[in-house]
Parts: structure tokens; sequence; C-alpha cells
């Protein structure tokens, strides 16, 4: 654990119920909260210092050689979120955040369709990276750190969350800190991996069948790494994670792609796919 933090108390719910579900490899322990149903991994990140944006591991050629060969590889991802986005907004002119930006891929795909374009990342090394692979200056901040600043107070149109939401200390003052920062009748889009993935459900599974002796899947689900996955929603929990902060759920899925043929009930549910609007 890297700070004090009493895990019995919900993250989500805030109810004082939560238990030790699963014991994992490394010590690593699984709070279900008896009231919410919410799934936490008992860990936390240090607060981030952005006093110094030069804090952090700089970027290397080893670093940049991988990152550079990660960019050359095929990913669906960026071209369905983008799709996604253009089927409920226009983004011609529009000012757009993208928190946890990475390397700024995304931000240039945004950017390409006419968007203003700014992004979040708390990785020195990456943003390193995207400023000397795509010329973009990303913010070191957190977005409850960039929230709290009044010039950025309603700032945005468009805010992407994409595989962020599962790696926060606290979820829903993360919603809340971006509700902060869009326009009344902006939108919000996340994906995040959904605990109704099979995998996730078998891991689940055996777990019970073997009295703890197998976790299968479990252990890469959760992480006690810095800027690991720290919880996994299912459907409901993060349409109320939307709605607590005060947006309008507008659509909540599996997946970016509506398969030929298969219905809701079996298409794959291994990501959850959210879009909502601040009112």
């Amino acid at each position: 654990m890297s700070y004090n933090y009493d895990f019995k108390r919900c993250k989500f719910c805030g109810e004082t119920a939560a238990e030790p579900l699963y014991r994992l490899d490394g010590g690593k322990i699984i709070y279900r909260c008896t009231a919410c149903d919410f799934h936490a991994i008992d860990f936390l990140d240090l607060p981030a210092d952005t006093s110094s944006p030069d804090a952090g591991t700089p970027l290397d050629e080893t670093s940049r050689a991988y990152m550079e060969e990660r960019l050359r590889g095929y990913d669906p991802l960026p071209t369905q979120r983008l799709d996604l986005i253009k089927r409920y907004f226009g983004l011609q002119g529009a000012s757009c955040l993208d928190i946890g930006a990475g390397v700024g891929q995304f931000m240039v795909l945004l950017a390409g369709e006419g968007a203003e374009v700014h992004g979040l990342e708390p990785s020195r090394m990456r943003r390193e990276f995207a400023r000397l692979k795509f010329g973009l200056d990303l913010f070191p901040h957190t977005i409850e750190q960039f929230g709290q600043q009044e010039e950025n107070a309603g700032r945005f149109d468009l805010v992407t969350l994409w595989d962020v939401i599962e790696h926060v200390n606290f979820p829903v003052e993360t919603m809340e800190a971006v509700q902060r920062v869009l326009r009344p009748g902006g939108m919000l889009f996340v994906d995040t991996p959904s605990r109704e993935a099979g995998s996730y459900r078998f891991s689940e599974w055996l777990y019970r069948l073997t009295g703890g002796k197998i976790s299968l899947y479990l252990d890469s689900f959760y992480s006690a790494a810095p800027f690991g996955h720290k919880q996994i929603f299912r459907p409901r929990q993060l349409a109320q994670l939307a709605q607590k902060a005060g947006f309008d759920v507008v659509s909540l899925k599996y997946g970016y792609e509506d398969r030929a043929g298969l219905s809701a009930f079996v298409r794959p549910r291994n990501r959850l796919v959210l879009v909502c609007r601040r009112p």
C-alpha cells in the first residue's frame, strides 16, 4: 500500500462496507464492497508531483525505440474511438482534452478533424516522446489538479478517458474533475475493461473452486505497480459513476462494433464504452 487508506471504506459508494475478497500474487488483496459490489485493489499511487515538469523518468533511446515500434503496429482502437466520437459530436473547431494522452497518438487524430487539442499525461518519458514525435506539449497534471485551476472551468467541449478510469485512485473524484472542465452540453467519452468479461468471471469461479489456489487472470486485471489497474467496473457501476458526477448517460455498450448477427447477449463483453453529456 502506497499511503494510508482504510480500504474497508468503499471508494465508490463511500460506505465502510468493503471486505477482502481475493488474495492474489505479491500480497495483493481485492476488496469487495458488500453495499454496492465494487471491486478495488488495496493500493493507491502516491500523489503526483507536478511542481516540476522534469520529475519522473526521462526518455532514453531504448524507451524511444520501444514507443516507435508500438506505433508501427496496427491498433484498431484509435480509429474506432474517433469514429464513435464523430457519430455524436462535430470536431471542427472543438476544444478537446485527452486525459492520459500517452504519446499523443489520439490527439493527432483529433487535430486531423479540425479540433483544438490538449492532453494530460503524468509520464515524463511519454510527454517527451509526444513532443519529439508529434510536436505536442502535454500537461503533466492529473485531471484532479487541472480541474482545480479556475481558468480550466468549463474550458472544453469534449473530454476523453480512454483506458484511464480503472487506473485512478478515486474514480468519483476523477469524474467530478472532468465535469468541472467541461462546458454545459460538453461530452465525455470513456472506455475501460469490464467485470463482465468472460476471463474475469471464469477466473472468479476458478478462484472459488480451488479455495484461492488458482486466480488465473485476476492478477492481470489488477496491478500494484504505479498507475496500474485499481478497480474494474460492471456496466451499471460505470453508469452510476457518471451520474454521481452530474452527467447524463447517452450510451453504454460493450465495445465499439455491433457485429452482424450477434445479439447483445453473446457479444464479447471485455470492454465498456460510455458516452455521456454534461447538462
